[in-house]
């Protein structure tokens, strides 16, 4: 994929991905103020480009994105460090934060139903459905 685009299309695809503004990322890449104002949304519509700049920006995306295991370590360590005076409403919300994302709460369902009801209703439109054929 970036084999296949030119030097300023990989330019462009690289400052969209940062800013998103198409006029400005074809100039920065070294297009015209008038093709920019113009035709630069074309490069967007570009799939050798498109494919480049969705690359980047999930690359850039997973970088912030903390892991579940980094954020139950965050987490841990705010429901033990009592040293710094914590509120014990920071420390509550950590812990219970921590339970949820290890699946330590069950959610209890309770159902119930009449299956005799409903089977003496099938009885009953059986019998119906007999009668009106005989």
């Amino acid at each position: 994929m970036k084999e296949k685009l030119s030097l300023r299309q990989r330019k462009f695809a690289e400052y969209y991905a940062q800013s998103g503004n198409t006029v400005q990322s074809a100039i920065k890449a070294g297009y015209s103020e008038k093709y920019a104002n113009g035709r630069a949304y074309e490069l967007l519509e570009n799939v050798g480009v498109a494919e480049y700049i969705r690359s980047i920006s999930d690359k850039q995306s997973r970088k912030r994105i903390i892991s579940a295991l980094k954020r139950q370590e965050i987490l841990s360590d705010i429901a033990i460090n009592r040293d710094n005076m914590q509120e014990s409403a920071d420390i509550i919300r950590a812990i219970d934060l921590l339970n949820k994302m290890t699946g330590e709460y069950l959610n209890k369902i309770e159902v119930s139903a009449s299956l005799r009801a409903e089977t003496s209703k099938l009885d009953d439109l059986i019998k119906q459905m007999s009668a009106d054929d005989g």
